[in-house]
């Protein structure tokens, strides 16, 4: 393996721990010390790659963000109709949520720890990913004459209701059991599903 493919490899094993870390305790919460005793090296090697924590941070943020992207780019390809678009996006972002949490927990965790941040914060990755949505809905017939604040509104409770459900898991399985929470695991696509048909109806005909 060439020097620069084994840093790579070191590049993505930091990162993956970083995720791990960040999800679990959030940005303050997480440790560069503790990421680097994960990984067995030391916190000074962790630095060679990474000189802050913000910058590792900023790391994770953008490869979630292209992620995201990623399914916006993969709809576009599959279908031609923006509603099949979105129901698209909505649904392959939920099922890879429940699969995998992490992203989610990151994110929800941002939300809260931004809080602290957001004067300083430099870039914004989620911004591309939001507008993103928003213009696939601006495309849908009948839905040109709908406001940004409400077609912004109206993507913002599709994710967070997303997000919300997944990193409520273990909380819903205690409080319900496992049963009835994989009963509504499996029903939430159709609800997403159902959300934006009546959107876009409700809004025709308001047109």
């Amino acid at each position: 393996m060439s020097d620069k493919a084994m840093q790579e490899n070191t590049r993505d094993k930091l990162l993956d721990a970083a995720g791990r870390h960040f999800a679990e305790r959030g940005f303050y919460g997480a440790s560069i010390a503790q990421i680097a005793d994960e990984l067995g090296i030391t916190k000074q090697a962790l630095l060679y790659h990474f000189k802050r924590k913000e910058d590792l941070y900023a790391e994770v943020l953008s490869g979630i963000s292209e992620r995201l992207l990623r399914y916006v780019k993969m709809a576009n390809y599959a279908n031609d109709d923006p509603q099949q678009q979105l129901e698209h996006i909505v649904l392959n972002l939920y099922y890879s949520a429940v699969d995998n949490p992490r992203d989610s927990r990151i994110l929800m965790r941002e939300l809260l720890d931004n809080q602290a941040r957001a004067d300083t914060a430099r870039n914004w990755y989620l911004v591309p990913f939001l507008d993103g949505l928003g213009s696939i809905v601006r495309n849908i017939p009948g839905m040109a004459t709908v406001g940004d604040s409400r077609i912004f509104c109206f993507v913002y409770q599709l994710l967070g209701s997303i997000e919300y459900f997944v990193v409520s898991r273990t909380t819903l399985e205690r409080m319900y059991g496992t049963e009835r929470y994989e009963m509504v695991r499996d029903y939430f696509p159709l609800e997403l599903q159902n959300s934006i048909r009546r959107f876009v109806a409700t809004d025709r005909q308001a047109g």
